[in-house]
């Protein structure tokens, strides 16, 4: 009897362990493969983002435009009561006797206008410095809104010496209703003119829709958009050859004018230079590499050079020194004539000395100079032609190129296959040592903020399949210049523009350059092509980002 109660539990026993057996072989085999699966994607959550249903597009519009949101004038519009630089000041509320590096000081700006009277709302736009021309030394500063006709402007001191500060009325809260109306009703700004193949005849081009039995659309199939041309019925749109330089058109009123027309001038200071002592500070300032956040300020000059606050960035005083960081490098410039001037200075900073002869060019070859030899591809170069340029220097296996980019375009007379989309070209693009700087924003101020969106969408996408098929390549966003300085444009709309532009990139591991503050802050007069300093600056910052310490 208990023998046989004891072969029953010996039985139960050795069942339960071949039951644990068989589930660990199970576990096993159903985990095993597991192992081999690929690991999560990084770029899961920006594809999505960029694959969204047109609800998430529309949110993500809706979101820009809250944050780009502007404070409108609570009163008349009209000059007289329009903010007045002449009348505006500002001064230091708790002025100290001793200042040091790494302090912060702020001053109040108390709005008037043309009336002397007081500003009881918000909205205008200032654009803040704190400098020493002796050092030439500049940082831009942060400027609050408190909306109700006073504003507070802070500065962070980050050398010893004696610092001033200016600050600049940029545009009164009236001024910028007229050009927030401009930029979303009057669409005609500027008119382009298309040209017809083997005629004198032009024809009226526009960026935005139009319907009807004369009108030409062109479609780009890869970038999904379109370039719209009215055209006589006799003229075909297969006889469409390019477009002449867009032309301003004169749609302001009288009031209009005027109040575009004050802008960019310097208010009342009441606070005196003052000095600020050295103080111990290290620098932990990581390697220039993607992603990094970008401080306010992002950086200052200090003897005419730029110290970026976001990395440890350096100078490349040499043709030599440029050359050995872009060797075997293939850089792509696509942009506007911005992105030109940095093409233009590499040329003339590494200059091919041996145009004149083909002996001289024997005599370079295996030297190991550095030399930037450009290729024509044109019998005549137009000043403003929108490229191709580009520029080779054999000996160390770099190419340069510059493209401009597609619609809206303020350009010289151009045939319509020389102008192309950015995101098109950034489809074609791969390899090893690709180096790509995206800058589109100066000739999209005239347009509603939408078609902006839009446009940098696309580009983003084509980015976004550039990094995954090339993912050790190398992509930078440049931000806008400030110094825009024409009737329509604006630095207010660029600033619009660039606030997007950023928003929309962030999630991207590219490299958003700041030449915002470079421009905004150097002693040199403002200029939306700024003087050769400034673009050596800006030009030694990406470098810092290829070629990181």
């Amino acid at each position: 009897m208990l023998g046989r109660e004891r072969r029953v539990s010996i039985s139960t026993g050795f069942l339960l362990c071949l039951i644990f057996i068989v589930g660990f072989i199970y576990r096993f085999v159903q985990l095993k493969p597991l192992e081999k699966c690929p690991p999560p994607d990084p770029w899961q959550n920006v594809t999505q983002q960029n694959q969204s249903s047109p609800a998430a597009i529309d949110l993500e519009l809706q979101t820009l435009m809250r944050m780009i949101e502007w404070p409108e004038p609570l009163g008349p519009t009209d000059f007289e009561s329009s903010t007045s630089p002449f009348k505006t000041e500002f001064h230091m509320p708790f002025p100290r006797a001793t200042y040091y590096v790494g302090e912060y000081v702020e001053v109040f700006i108390i709005a008037q206008d043309h009336r002397g009277q007081p500003k009881t709302y918000g909205g205008d736009y200032f654009q803040a410095k704190l400098h020493s021309p002796m050092l030439k030394a500049g940082v831009t500063g942060s400027v609050t809104d408190h909306r109700n006709g006073t504003y507070t402007a802070s500065f962070l001191l980050l050398w010893p010496g004696q610092v001033e500060i200016s600050i600049r009325l940029v545009h009164s809260s009236e001024a910028i209703i007229v050009h927030k109306t401009l930029r979303n009703t009057r669409l005609d700004k500027v008119i382009f003119q298309g040209t017809i193949n083997g005629s004198s005849r032009v024809l009226k081009c526009h960026v935005w829709p139009q319907s009807g039995p004369n009108v030409c659309e062109f479609h780009d199939p890869d970038s999904g958009e379109s370039w719209y041309c009215e055209h006589q019925s006799h003229d075909p749109c297969g006889q469409y050859k390019g477009h002449l330089e867009g032309i301003r058109n004169h749609i302001l009123r009288a009031e209009e004018h005027r109040l575009l027309s004050e802008k960019e001038k310097l208010i009342k200071s009441r606070v005196e230079p003052f000095n600020v002592l050295p103080s111990n500070k290290t620098d932990n300032r990581s390697v220039c590499s993607p992603g990094l956040p970008i401080p306010d300020p992002s950086g200052f000059y200090y003897q005419d050079f730029w110290q970026s606050r976001v990395c440890r960035n350096r100078a490349f005083p040499s043709p030599s020194a440029v050359t050995q960081c872009l060797t075997g490098k293939a850089i792509y410039l696509f942009g506007d004539s911005t992105a030109k001037q940095w093409w233009k200075y590499l040329i003339d900073f590494i200059p091919y000395s041996c145009r004149a002869g083909r002996d001289d060019k024997t005599a370079l070859k295996g030297s190991g100079r550095a030399a930037l030899l450009e290729i024509n591809l044109y019998e005549e170069l137009p000043a403003a032609l929108p490229g191709p340029l580009v520029a080779v220097d054999t000996e160390h296996k770099i190419g340069l190129h510059w493209q401009g980019h597609h619609i809206a375009l303020t350009l010289a007379t151009s045939v319509n296959q020389d102008l192309h989309f950015i995101a098109t070209e950034l489809d074609q693009l791969g390899g090893a040592g690709l180096v790509v700087v995206i800058n589109c924003l100066a000739h999209y101020v005239l347009y509603p903020v939408k078609v902006y969106v839009n446009k940098l969408r696309k580009i983003r996408e084509s980015v976004l399949l550039l990094m995954k098929r090339s993912p050790l390549s190398k992509v930078f966003i440049k931000s806008g210049n400030t110094g825009y300085k024409y009737i329509y444009g604006s630095d207010w709309l660029s600033l619009q523009l660039d606030l997007v532009m950023r928003a929309m990139f962030s999630e991207l591991p590219v490299t958003i350059l700041d030449n915002w503050q470079m421009t905004t802050c150097h002693y040199l007069h403002q200029d939306l092509h700024p003087a050769p300093v400034i673009i050596k600056n800006e030009i030694d910052l990406l470098l810092s980002f290829i070629c990181p310490m």
